[in-house]
C-alpha cells in the first residue's frame, strides 16, 4: 500500500512540474537575418555602456504577433521594430547597470538612517543560454512563446565621443 501511495505523490509531482517550465519554440515565428551584438560605450561616464542586439527581418512580420523581450548574456531588453536602410531590423539595448553606489547615512542614532535603501537582488536569470545564443520572446494569442537565436555574430565596439 506504501508502494503505490509512494508512487502516486510522485506521479503527482512530476506532471505538476510540467506546466512550470518555459514554453520554447525551436523554429522562429518569423524569417530573420543573421543576428549581431555590438557592444557601445558613451564619451561620458554618465551617458553609460550597454550591448545593442540587431536582428534583420528577410520578410514582413507576420499579422497578430507582438515581439515583447530579448534574453542575451544574462540580461533582458525591450524588443523594438526599426527600419534601417530601408530593412526592417529588430533591436534590443542591453544596457549597463551603473555601479554608482548611492549615498548612505550613517549615523550615531539608528533613527537618522531611515532613508536608506536596501540592497535589491539581482533576479535569476530564465535561461541558460551560450554568450552567441539569444531568446526573443513574444506574443501567440494570449500565451507568451519563445524562440532561440544562435549563432550571434559580434561586431567591434563602438565608442562615442
Amino acid at each position: 500500500m506504501k508502494a503505490i501511495a509512494y508512487t502516486l505523490l510522485a506521479a503527482l509531482f512530476s506532471l505538476s512540474a510540467c506546466k512550470s517550465q518555459k514554453n520554447h519554440m525551436t523554429e522562429a515565428p518569423l524569417q530573420i537575418g543573421e543576428a549581431s551584438s555590438q557592444r557601445w560605450m558613451g564619451g561620458r561616464a554618465e551617458s553609460g555602456s550597454g550591448t545593442i542586439l540587431e536582428i534583420p527581418l528577410t520578410a514582413e512580420m507576420p499579422n497578430g504577433l507582438e515581439l515583447k523581450q530579448a534574453f542575451f548574456r544574462d540580461k533582458i531588453a525591450d524588443v523594438r521594430l526599426k527600419t534601417q536602410n530601408g530593412q526592417a531590423v529588430l533591436t534590443a539595448n542591453f544596457r549597463n547597470v551603473s555601479l554608482d553606489k548611492p549615498d548612505i547615512i550613517m549615523h550615531a542614532d539608528p533613527k537618522q538612517e531611515v532613508g536608506n535603501q536596501p540592497p535589491t537582488p539581482k533576479g535569476k536569470f530564465p535561461f541558460k543560454l551560450a554568450d552567441d545564443e539569444c531568446m526573443i520572446s513574444y506574443m501567440d494569442g494570449d500565451t507568451v512563446k519563445y524562440f532561440k537565436i544562435q549563432g550571434v555574430k559580434e561586431k567591434k565596439a563602438r565608442m562615442y565621443q
